[in-house]
């Protein structure tokens, strides 16, 4: 074998391992409760402090039952939310947080380990329904990662939804991108459409693909029964840091 056929075929074998390199990495996938564990973090609980009014029972010397109307408090389960920065910064939805707003209720963050702490509303956009909220606990969060590529994003891929379903505490569910671009109540954008499970708590919570990165925010679902259908559509990440920077900016 000559000279020139050794460096030939050594440029085949360069060329091969490069490609072999670049195609693994493409294609390579963590295992799914690894992604799971590591993203958790990043997806909190949103509550908020309510009033309502109660009868309650008077004692009477006589025995005769009488009745007081009292005002009870408590927090309630509103949605969730995703932390986008180390200082507490947490995006989530408008309608989210709509009724704390109007009526000056205390907002309360859930984290990951249980640890409860009061949030302020920084700013939204009732229009494409994102706020962002600041906790007042700004250690030990850890920001979501972003899909840097959302237009890449194809039918059929598989996808998570983390969020707070019915109030029950974190949750993860899984499906396919079910279509992108998808136009529905929204004329200020498109939507995810996905059939992985949302129900009411999901919402402001995190659509991430099998890397963990995030793909949007979960804000709606179509539905007859008032449970999820598989009629489910998340804000696109890039339109949620559009609306996250001027909020901040």
């Amino acid at each position: 074998m000559n000279k020139k056929n050794i460096i030939s075929i050594s440029l085949w074998l360069v060329l091969g391992l490069i490609s072999g390199f670049i195609f693994l990495n493409l294609t390579y996938q963590k295992d799914l409760p690894d992604v799971l564990e590591s993203t958790s973090p990043s997806v909190v609980n949103i509550w908020s402090m309510k009033k309502w009014k109660a009868w309650q029972e008077k004692s009477s010397l006589l025995g005769i039952k009488r009745y007081q109307q009292v005002i009870k408090t408590g927090f309630f389960p509103n949605g969730s939310g995703v932390v986008f920065d180390k200082d507490g910064k947490i995006v989530t939805n408008f309608h989210v947080i709509k009724e704390a707003f109007k009526n000056q209720q205390r907002l309360i963050v859930e984290l990951n380990n249980g640890e409860i702490s009061e949030a302020v509303i920084l700013g939204f956009s009732e229009e494409a329904d994102i706020a962002v909220i600041q906790t007042m606990k700004n250690s030990d969060l850890k920001p979501i990662k972003i899909k840097k590529n959302i237009d890449e994003l194809r039918v059929g891929e598989q996808v998570i939804a983390i969020g707070n379903p019915q109030g029950l505490g974190k949750s993860f569910s899984m499906g396919i991108v079910s279509a992108i671009n998808r136009q529905f109540k929204n004329v200020n954008g498109s939507f995810i459409q996905t059939d992985a499970s949302i129900n009411p708590g999901n919402s402001g919570g995190a659509l991430i693909d099998r890397n963990g990165n995030l793909i949007g925010i979960t804000n709606l679902i179509e539905t007859t029964s008032g449970g999820s259908q598989g009629l489910n559509f998340a804000i696109p990440v890039d339109e949620v840091i559009r609306i996250y920077n001027e909020i901040i900016d």
